[in-house]
């Protein structure tokens, strides 16, 4: 990146979402990027007060695509593609579910996936506190469905798990499925299970009143 350039918010959050791309989460931080854009750390200290306010550029930088939904669909598919965009933004950067779920959002774009997400599911009819608390559960839903990479095993290691299963019969069945699984099938079928869950909670019965 060119250090001519004159040092901007928008020069930043270019810099640190490369940065993020580059080294991860945990190698970011605000003196490898004063290093990448070619200035000193108190230069950097005037647009970006420390390192909670560099995460939050960066947060609001990868979650600046608002999502497209049509408002004619019904509620589910409205929420099923707006689950399916969010995934869309995780994947397309290094470390974004974990950089989201340590940085609470307060910013437009972020809070702006928060409010339409709220508004399908009370244009639904769930009432405010169903309302937030599935909200919370479809976004820990998203996050989890992009976990961190993991080494691969060591071979000993997979050898005394084999050792250990054999005491529990269906965990013995079923392990082999574990390395089969796909991310993104898995996130399916949980956006369907969840799904068919909140219609099934939205057909019950209103809870009778007090008697009078």
């Amino acid at each position: 990146m060119d250090a001519r350039t004159p040092l901007d918010i928008d020069r930043i959050t270019r810099a640190a979402v490369e940065l993020l791309d580059e080294v991860g989460l945990s190698g970011l931080s605000t003196r490898r990027l004063a290093a990448k854009l070619g200035v000193r750390s108190p230069t950097l200290y005037w647009h970006v007060r420390d390192k909670a306010a560099l995460l939050d550029l960066v947060a609001e930088a990868v979650c600046a695509d608002a999502f497209d939904i049509d408002a004619s669909l019904p509620w589910c598919d409205q929420l099923a593609d707006g689950l399916r965009q969010f995934r869309a933004l995780l994947l397309a950067h290094r470390d974004v579910a974990e950089l989201l779920r340590e940085r609470p959002p307060t910013g437009p774009h972020r809070l702006g996936h928060v409010e339409t997400t709220l508004r399908i599911l009370l244009g639904a009819g769930f009432d405010g506190p169903d309302a937030a608390a599935i909200s919370r559960l479809l976004t820990a839903h998203v996050l989890s469905s992009v976990p961190p990479p993991r080494p691969r095993p060591d071979p000993a290691e997979l050898a005394a798990m084999r050792e250990r299963m054999a005491a529990y019969p269906s965990l013995r069945r079923v392990a082999p499925e574990f390395d089969r699984q796909d991310p993104g099938a898995v996130f399916e079928l949980g956006v369907q299970v969840i799904l068919d869950g909140l219609a099934a909670r939205l057909a019950q019965p209103p809870p009778p009143g007090p008697p009078r």
